[in-house]
């Protein structure tokens, strides 16, 4: 018997409110994109597992835990690609 492996996919829109820039780290690989004063980023993060994403927020920066395998695209509000892990 063959066992299928579920896909999870996430999706969030992430604001910045404030008249600084603020820098958004994707964990756990580490990479980062700036989310610039007012700006919104669309992310979405797919790939095998639960699907569970941890956000936590720090003086100057956003963190986001994606879990194990997955994979994420993040993209502004024109559509443009910003980065992709």
């Amino acid at each position: 018997m063959r066992m299928i492996r579920r896909r999870r996919k996430v999706r969030l829109l992430v604001s910045n409110l404030t008249e600084l820039p603020c820098r958004v780290s994707f964990e756990p690989l580490g990479d980062q994109a700036l989310l610039p004063a007012g700006g919104i980023f669309n992310v979405e993060i797919s790939g095998p597992g639960d699907g569970l994403v941890e956000i936590s927020f720090a003086e100057d920066c956003l963190q986001i835990g994606e879990w194990d395998g997955a994979k994420t695209r993040v993209r502004n509000m024109r559509g443009e690609n910003v980065a992709t892990y």
